[in-house]
């Protein structure tokens, strides 16, 4: 896994991934964040909104570039 995510080369709006704390990553373009991706256990939680603590839970995956597309394009 790695934090420039290989669904940011995909078609749809270009996305950074960035560390938030240990377990929480931001998916962000470049004038909004779109969402979160939160690491639990051996699962990524897909959240939408630009506030973590009133993002929405819209999917899980154990795959790591299929959360972030959730995110990217939900």
């Amino acid at each position: 896994m790695s934090l420039l995510s290989s669904a940011a080369n995909t078609p749809g709006p270009e996305a950074t991934v960035a560390l938030v704390t240990e377990d929480v990553y931001s998916v962000m373009t470049e004038r909004e964040t779109l969402g979160f991706v939160h690491k639990v256990g051996s699962v990524y939680v897909a959240l939408r909104g630009d506030i973590l603590s009133h993002a929405v839970e819209i999917g899980q995956s154990l795959d790591w570039d299929r959360a972030v597309r959730m995110v990217r394009f939900t």
